[in-house]
Order: structure tokens, then C-alpha cells, then sequence
């Protein structure tokens, strides 16, 4: 197993040459074979439109032999690629420069100005001082880099729609008592169709019923509910059968059922309003959502130009909120769709860059835009109290088309009042609801988007104010839509109903096609589960599988125009799904479902030899996919945020799987802006209605994947900008300990049977800003900051004795909390997977939980931090054994009962009755199967250096990994049989550290080994 030799990668027979060192080989003319190739800027290949000051530059490397490394570099830039070709850059030459970085490179040119296209080309000189061959040419081009470069309008409707009122706060969380009731009054300037509550329900479900009067405690009833089922966080609502006209309110909570407290703040802070308490006003107020009436149909924007001659180049700069869709010519400027990416629109606002050169034509030519609410402009019942981005207007256009004739003359077509708006056919788009579409209007607009439409009845476009956001270039892994995906099932369970099955559980939307008479109302009702009457299951509103929608739920309506064939697919709102049920036609339509999401490399091939672990495997693969609209949320079909809690456990498998480095980028911006000053960060990102709290369990997500970031792309400008967020959150989580540890919030998430962890949040908590202190050293030293990661290391030590003072029971060899609930898996995985259990301990802290895992027949007991912990701390403690057993069970609690009830996907909880199933948080053992079972770990920024130590032996005779990493691929496989046997490739300019199973060890450098 010493021995190295040459042989084909994952079998083959090995030739005889010995390979006793990593040295590189020369071409025969001397010059070396080192050749730069994947050229990328901005981790994209050739993007169009970037802001970046410094744009950063990458390139991968090939080369023949072994041990091949680049020892420097040099990098041509200029206005054109027959300059580079002749040999003449004339915008930069940086000369020889001595470095092996090959990822994230800054810029070494002059700053781009806007407008421009820059050409560049990139050689190596590798470990013998022999240069190689120049690279293929790549570029890329700037936006508009100044608020001058903007000359269009903001556009929009005209139509004014207020603001809904908003108070989330978690100051103060007051109980309703049986017998009592509690209220909140406060004063509307627009007319009230809905109001809800924010509560934290602590029993394990509650109830109540919710009022809403005018004036106050003794006002005349608007609307009343009995709302049950209630789980978590909830928000108790109330909808008026009309809408109620402006003036003073007072919603009510009373006949509670179960346990529940009604969140808010200490303070006075709604005006015109107050909290109660059996009718008697008290101080502070408490947290409630209220929504005005639903807002009119989505606008559509339109104008006319001229071309004037033949057109060199064009390029159109969009930005419509909240989503826009956009036609020259009856012809599509773009394939993507949800486009702009969802940001923090207070914070700043995305905008794309389009080449549409091909579409214009010499005369006259019509632009157009149909413009879509998302988050930006979400106005109706579906949109519950955290989930209103706060500062939102109705849906508005800024559009900048520069056009460069063969002369080098130039044009600008600008939005502005010039523009033309009417209602389209879309007159409903709810984030969570679904989309109404008007096929009858559609059909009367026909032809909207060419010249010499007449648009009659259209009106002059109206200046709308400016989000107070600043534009950001969006590039890169844009959301688009997969090919489609027909039904494996369609059946009939009642008149007028047809259910259709699409094998898998995805996101996105699907295109209907049906004939139906002028008028007919076709729904299609999205959903993941199937109730017992095998229709579509999607839950009461309010309830327990549904809490936070009121009204309907990714539920589609389409009004058929009539005469004939129709076909529909929705631009503006994704679902969650497996299932879709079509209903108001009377023959079967025909149906595909249509998968949509960022358009993500994918960067792991991972076959861990086990079935239950490809089916692990791959249902995260897929439910990661799934998650993917502009951030990594949670589940597509109910939250849809951005929780950082979710990606904590998930983000370096997510890493491992997809080529992340656009989205993540953006998302940790994202991330950034929702800090407030005192450094805490907020659970969701971008920032909404939700209120933050301490959890270092999900916050902690921040300093961690600015770490896992910067090993998986070597790119230091990341840690750079995100340094002093991520040491204001960490001092944060330190300042903010009580008596010494973290009180979380969240912690264990989801154990079986629970939703918050039983055995309360302090001992995970206090972990996970051991963690956090941790990540924080690791960037402070990338970044030089060693007296930072010095105090902080100081830090960890301290907090690690009083860990292991507070929960360290030495006599039992067990950690337990004050909360006395038993044993619990969580509470000593953490410790033992974390390097927290002093090393005379270790072995009974072990052996009670096996102990455990052992009297529940082989079965975890762990929600998300004890999940993620659990196979680490086994198979790093010599027991890889009893992780297998645990992780590859077929009954519940477990993946494989998952697996066995159809499961496709990751679901949210271990039961059966789990109400979402796409939720990746639990999916943590795939990081797992990549670094123990098949040993892969990066250990150097960019995958300089990684490590290959298999240690998870026991599930399989075989495994295999492939891995594309910014250096190239890494690809491991081993066989346990008669003997061990491992192949290995290493890219050029990486290094692996070898551990094989005897202890023996191995430094190689690139090239393909057998072992």
C-alpha cells in the first residue's frame, strides 16, 4: 500500500513505472506544457455587466506529468483580441509576477470605466522556472459604474398603494391566560381587509380566537376566527369579509387553547396605539401585521424608438421590482426569469445587463417590459407580518438602452413619462399564493411588444420614486428554467379534477394546456403532500401544516380566453411541489411541470457505496436545488427566506455540491446589511419583517461561511469586506452571554417529536459561539489580524472551561442542561464532535452514547445541531461503526423512513405528518460522507491543499467522489476487499495529504496515483 505507480483513475492495471518523486517533466523543446484554461472574472465566464472596482481574475491549470505547480504568471489585458493576438496589450502587462495564486487574482490593470469591454489572457511558469503557452482569450464588460451613467427614469403605474403597518418585535412575550384576553390598538390611514398577531406558541400546539373591532376593547366586531393548530412561531389572523374604512382598530386574542404568549416590544412605539390586557391599556405594545386591500393587476411598460443605421453594439440595463420580464420586439431579451435577483431593496437593488444588438432592427422597433411584484411589492393577504420586506411601493421600471451605430454615432432610449402603462393580464401575483392571469385581457393586448401597436387606452407612465437602495450589478447564476418534466402519473379522483404526479419533489411552476370555454376559472393547486382523498394536500390556513397563508396557496388561476387550444405558464411566483392538481376543465390537460431555480454548477459526483447513502445524497442534491431563488432559503413553498440557521448545516455540503460562488458571494452581502449596530445579524436574509434574535446556532452561520467561502474559492477579498461585520457579530454573541453562557433561542431544531429542543438552548448555544469564535480566528489570521485572533482564541479557552463547568457531569460521563429531560443525543455529540470533552472524559462520554443509540435500537434522537454532530463525533472517536448503523436505518426515526414513505427530498421533521418536504437542514451528513467516508477535506484557500484520510469504514466494500474544484478536479476512490487499495487525482497546483488506513502517510502533488 506504500508503493506509487501510474495507472488509469478507478481501475485499470498500473503500469510499471515507479514514481518515487512528484518532480515535473518538460516539454522536449524545453518550454514547459503549464496552460491556463477556464478562464473566469468575477467567478463567471465572460460576464457582461459587472460594477467591481477591482474585478477578481481565475484560471485553472493542465499540464502532463506530476507534482506540476505554477511558480508565477503573467496577464495581458486589452481593448481588443487582435491586440492580444498581434502580442500588443494596450491596457496592461503585469510582466513576470512570482506568486501560485491562481483564484480570486485582483485586477492588476487601471480601474475599468463604463461601458467597456476588456479582453485579457493569462500564461504560467511553472516549478522548473519554464513558462508555458498562453491561455485562450477571455473578457469581460463593465456596467455603469457612476450614478451619472444613469440618465432613465424610475416608472412605474402611478397607482399609489400605502404601506401595510408592521410591528415585529420579541422585547417582551406576555401569555394569554385562560379566562383573558389581550389586545393591541392602533390606527390605519388606509382601509384594513386582514390582521394577525406574532406569538410564540410553548406547549405543542395552541389555539385562540382572534378579533378584530373598531375603536377599541368594546367596538363594534369586523371579524372574528377560532384558530387552531398553531405551532412555533405563529401568527394567528383574522380576514374581513369587506374592507374596513380607515381609522382606529383593536385586534384581540382570547379562549386560548394550549399555551401561547404574545410577542412585542417593552416600549410605546405604534402611533395611535396601544397594548391591553383584559381590556385595560398597559405599557408597550404588542406585535401585529395589518394589510390594506389587495392592489390592482401588474403593470405593463412600453415605448417606441427608431434605428437609424447599422447597429455596432447594443446593451440594455434593466432593474424592475419586484420582478421584470422584457421584449424587444415581440422577442425576449433574456432566458432568465424571477430576474433581478432578490435583494434588501432598502440596502441596495440589482440590475442586469443585456446585449440585444441581434434584436433590433433599421426602423422602428418596440420595447416593452411586464413587470412582476415578488418580494418588492407584495401588497396582498398572503404575505404575513414577517414576511413584508419593510420601505416596499408598488412594482416600478428603470430602463437604459445604449445603442452604438457602425458610424460611431450613439442613441439612449430611456424610460420616462414618454413611456406608455396599462394593467396586464396577470392581476394577481402573491409570493406565496400563486398567480391569476386574465387569458381574455392577454388575448386584447396582443401584440403589445411591436411597433405599430395601437395602445389604445393606455396612459402616459408616471415618475415613481427611487428605492433607497444602491444598484448593484448582478452577473452570473442568474434563475432559469430546466427542461421540462412530464407527469409519471395522472388520475381522475373527481369530476373536474385532475391530479398529476411528477415522481420527484422540485420548484418552479408548470405550463398548462387545455381548452375550455371563454371565461371558465382553471386552478392549479401546487402542493407536496396528498391527502387521503388523494387530492392535493396543502393544509386549513392558519393551521399547523399551513400557518402563516391566508386565502389561498400556491394555487394558479387562469380565465381562458376561449376558440380553441390554450397553453399557460406562470413568469412571477415558484412553488414547491410534487403534486399539481388542475381543476375547472372537463378533459385531461396536458401538463408538464417546469423545475426553476439559480443555474448552479454542479461540482460533486458522490457515490458512498451504500443505497441509503445515495439516497441521502442525492435527495439533498436535489433539495438544495430546490432552495436556490436568488438565496438559499429554507423551503420553497412556505417560508422562502433566506434562514441562516438552515445553511449553517448545510452550506459545506452545498459547497462540496454546486458551483456556489456567485451566489453565495451576493448572499453574504445580503447577509452584511441586515447587521444592526450593535452587531447583531439577522436570522433571514435579505432583511424582512422578521425580527432578529440571539441564536448563535443560526447567526453564527455568518463568520462560518465567510470561512468555508474562502477555502472553497481562495478568495481573500471576501474575509477582506466582510472582517469587521463578522468581528462586531462574534463580539456580539460574547457580549451578549448570560452569566457566562448563550441562552439560544433555537439551538437543537427539530429533534423527533419537538420543534425547539426540550432540553433548552444553552448548552448548543454556548457551543456554537465556541464555534463562532473559532471561524473568527481563522479569517482574523487569512487577514493578519493576529491580536484579534488572539483575544478571541483567549476567549474560546475560557468559555470552553465554564462549558464544560456548567453541563460536564464527570462522575456520569454525561452533559445535560438544567432542563432535566433525560438523556439527550445533542447535548454530548456536540461536545465530543466539537473537541470540547476534556480527554480523560472522552471515553464515557462516548459510551453513554452508544449507550443510548444502543437502547433506541440503533436511532438518532437529534434535531439539526445534534444531527450534523452526531457521525463526526463517532467516526472521529474510532466508532464509525455505530454512525453507520444510526444513519442508515430504514424506521423512525430516520433518512431511510423518509425514503420508504416516498420521500424524494429532505424533509423539514423525522415524522411522517412533516408539514414541508424540502427542507435541507437536516442533510448534514453528506458534508459527513464526503470527509469521513470518502476522507476529501480542503485544509488551503482555493484547494491549495486538501486532505485524503478515508476513516468511515464499515457501510461499503467501495466509494467514489469526484469533485470540481477552482483548481480542477479532485477525484478519490477506494476499495476495502482482500486489501485496500485507493486512486487518487490531484490538480495542477494543489497538494494532497495522504493517510491511508495502516497510518501511513503521503504528500503528492498533482497527478494520478494509485495507492
Amino acid at each position: 500500500m506504500t508503493e506509487l505507480s501510474r495507472r488509469t483513475f478507478l481501475g485499470g492495471v498500473a503500469t510499471a513505472v515507479i514514481l518515487p518523486t512528484v518532480a515535473g517533466v518538460a516539454s522536449a523543446d524545453g518550454a514547459s506544457p503549464l496552460r491556463a484554461v477556464d478562464l473566469t472574472t468575477e467567478h463567471t465566464v465572460n460576464p457582461l455587466g459587472i460594477d467591481a472596482a477591482r474585478p477578481r481574475l481565475g484560471w485553472r491549470l493542465t499540464a502532463d506529468g506530476v507534482g506540476r505547480r505554477q511558480s508565477a504568471y503573467q496577464i495581458w489585458a486589452a481593448s481588443s483580441p487582435d491586440l492580444l493576438a498581434a502580442g500588443r496589450p494596450d491596457v496592461m502587462d503585469t510582466g513576470q509576477v512570482a506568486s501560485a495564486a491562481q483564484t480570486a487574482v485582483a485586477w492588476p490593470g487601471p480601474q475599468p470605466v463604463s461601458r467597456t469591454r476588456y479582453h485579457w489572457m493569462v500564461r504560467a511558469w511553472d516549478e522548473n522556472g519554464l513558462v508555458g503557452p498562453w491561455s485562450d482569450t477571455a473578457w469581460f464588460e463593465s456596467a455603469l459604474l457612476s450614478k451619472q451613467d444613469w440618465t432613465a427614469d424610475w416608472i412605474g403605474s402611478g397607482i399609489a398603494v400605502p404601506a401595510p403597518l408592521n410591528l415585529a418585535a420579541y422585547e417582551q412575550a406576555v401569555p394569554l391566560q385562560p379566562g383573558h384576553t389581550l389586545g393591541q390598538s392602533f390606527t390605519s390611514s388606509t382601509g384594513v381587509a386582514s390582521a394577525a398577531a406574532l406569538v410564540f406558541v410553548s406547549s405543542a400546539t395552541a389555539g385562540c380566537t382572534v378579533t378584530i373591532r373598531r375603536d377599541g376593547p368594546a367596538g363594534a366586531v369586523l371579524g372574528q376566527r377560532a384558530v387552531t393548530g398553531l405551532t412555533g412561531i405563529a401568527r394567528p389572523t383574522v380576514d374581513l369579509d369587506t374592507v374596513a374604512p380607515a381609522g382606529v382598530f383593536y385586534l384581540e386574542l382570547s379562549d386560548v387553547v394550549g399555551q401561547l404568549l404574545w410577542t412585542g416590544a417593552l416600549s410605546d412605539v405604534v402611533p395611535g396605539g396601544s397594548a391591553f390586557t383584559d381590556g385595560q391599556p398597559v405599557a408597550g405594545d404588542r406585535s401585529f401585521a395589518v394589510l390594506p386591500p389587495p392592489p390592482p393587476a401588474n403593470p405593463l411598460l412600453r415605448s417606441e424608438f427608431d434605428v437609424t443605421g447599422p447597429v455596432v453594439s447594443a446593451r440594455l440595463y434593466v432593474v424592475g421590482l419586484g420582478y421584470a420580464l422584457g421584449w424587444i420586439n415581440n422577442q425576449a431579451v433574456s432566458a432568465a426569469v424571477l430576474s433581478p435577483s432578490w435583494t434588501g431593496y432598502g440596502q441596495r437593488v440589482a440590475y442586469t445587463t443585456h446585449d440585444v444588438t441581434g434584436q433590433l432592427r433599421p426602423g422602428r422597433n418596440a420595447i416593452g417590459f411586464a413587470l412582476g411584484r415578488g418580494f418588492f411589492a407584495s401588497r396582498i393577504p398572503d404575505a404575513k407580518d414577517w414576511y413584508l420586506t419593510p420601505g416596499v411601493a408598488e412594482p416600478v421600471l428603470r430602463a437604459q438602452l445604449e445603442i452604438r451605430y457602425a458610424d460611431g454615432s450613439r442613441a439612449t432610449v430611456r424610460s420616462g413619462t414618454d413611456w406608455q402603462v396599462t394593467e396586464g393580464p396577470t392581476t394577481y401575483d402573491g409570493v406565496y399564493a400563486g398567480e391569476s392571469y386574465d387569458a381574455q385581457r392577454a388575448a386584447a393586448l396582443q401584440g403589445w411588444t411591436s411597433a405599430g401597436f395601437a395602445a389604445t387606452g393606455w396612459r402616459a407612465a408616471a415618475k415613481a420614486a427611487a428605492p433607497s437602495g444602491q444598484l448593484w450589478a448582478q452577473v452570473g447564476d442568474v434563475i432559469g428554467a430546466d427542461a421540462p418534466v412530464a407527469p409519471v402519473k395522472v388520475y381522475h379522483p373527481v369530476a373536474g379534477v385532475w391530479v398529476c404526479d411528477f415522481g420527484v419533489t422540485m420548484s418552479g411552476w408548470a405550463t398548462v394546456r387545455t381548452t375550455a370555454a371563454a371565461g371558465t376559472v382553471i386552478k392549479a393547486q401546487y402542493g407536496e403532500k396528498l391527502g387521503a382523498d388523494g387530492r392535493v394536500f396543502v393544509g386549513a390556513a392558519g393551521s399547523a401544516d399551513n400557518p402563516s397563508m391566508v386565502g389561498r396557496f400556491q394555487q394558479d388561476r387562469y380565465t381562458a380566453r376561449g376558440g380553441g387550444q390554450e397553453e399557460w405558464t406562470p413568469s412571477f411566483t415558484f412553488k414547491g411541489f410534487r403534486y399539481l392538481e388542475v381543476s375547472g376543465v372537463d378533459t385531461q390537460p396536458d401538463v408538464v411541470a417546469i423545475p426553476v431555480h439559480n443555474q448552479v454548477a454542479s461540482t460533486m459526483a458522490l457515490d458512498p457505496g451504500d443505497p441509503t447513502y445515495r439516497q441521502i445524497s442525492d435527495a439533498f442534491g436535489r433539495t438544495v436545488l430546490n432552495n436556490l431563488h436568488s438565496v438559499p432559503s429554507d423551503t420553497p413553498a412556505y417560508s422562502k427566506q433566506g434562514w441562516t440557521g438552515d445553511a449553517h448545516f448545510a452550506s459545506q455540503g452545498m459547497l462540496y455540491g454546486y458551483g456556489l460562488a456567485g451566489l453565495f458571494d451576493k448572499w453574504l452581502e445580503d447577509i452584511r446589511l441586515t447587521q444592526q449596530a450593535n452587531g447583531l445579524i439577522g436570522v433571514v436574509a435579505p432583511i424582512s419583517g422578521q425580527p432578529s434574535f440571539y441564536t448563535p446556532t443560526w447567526t453564527g452561520l455568518y463568520p462560518h461561511l465567510v470561512r468555508r467561502y474562502w477555502l472553497a474559492y481562495g478568495d481573500l477579498s471576501v474575509p477582506d469586506r466582510h472582517f469587521d461585520a463578522v468581528r462586531a457579530h462574534v463580539d456580539y454573541l460574547v457580549a451578549n452571554l448570560s452569566d457566562g453562557l448563550a441562552n439560544d433561542s433555537l439551538a437543537d431544531w427539530m429533534s423527533p417529536g419537538h420543534s425547539t429542543p426540550p432540553e433548552g438552548g444553552q448548552l448548543v448555544g454556548t457551543a456554537y459561539v465556541i464555534k463562532a469564535l473559532r471561524d473568527g480566528s481563522a479569517v482574523a489570521d487569512a487577514l493578519g489580524e493576529t491580536d484579534q485572533a488572539a483575544r478571541w482564541r483567549a476567549t474560546e479557552a475560557d468559555l470552553t472551561t465554564r462549558f464544560n463547568t456548567a453541563f460536564l457531569d464527570p462522575a456520569a460521563g454525561i452533559y445535560r442542561t438544567a432542563v432535566d429531560v433525560g438523556y439527550r443525543q445533542t447535548s454530548n455529540a456536540v461536545p465530543l464532535a466539537f473537541g470540547l470533552v476534556p480527554v480523560d472524559h472522552v471515553g464515557p462520554v462516548l459510551g453513554n452514547l452508544i449507550a443510548d443509540i444502543t437502547n433506541r435500537g440503533g436511532h438518532l434522537n437529534t434535531g439539526c445541531a445534534g444531527t450534523a454532530a452526531l457521525p463526526y463525533a463517532l467516526s472521529d472517536n474510532g466508532r464509525a461503526d455505530v454512525a453507520h448503523t444510526l444513519l442508515r436505518q430504514r424506521d423512525y426515526p430516520s433518512f431511510g423512513y423518509w425514503f420508504d414513505q416516498g420521500a424524494t427530498t429532505l424533509w423539514e421533521q423525522w415524522e411522517a405528518t412533516a408539514r414541508s418536504h424540502d427542507h435541507y437542514f437536516l442533510g448534514s451528513p453528506v458534508q459527513w460522507l464526503v470527509e469521513r467516508v470518502l476522507g476529501v477535506e480542503v485544509l488551503e484557500p482555493g484547494w491549495a491543499r486538501f486532505r485524503v484520510a478515508p476513516r468511515a469504514f464499515g457501510a461499503a466494500p467501495a466509494a467514489s467522489i469526484s469533485l470540481d474544484t477552482v483548481r480542477g478536479p479532485v477525484r478519490v476512490a477506494w476499495r476495502d476487499d482482500a486489501s485496500f487499495a485507493l486512486d487518487l487525482e490531484v490538480p495542477v497546483n494543489a497538494v494532497a495529504e495522504v493517510t491511508l488506513p495502516d497510518g501511513s502517510t503521503r504528500e503528492l502533488g498533482s497527478g494520478t496515483y494509485h495507492l
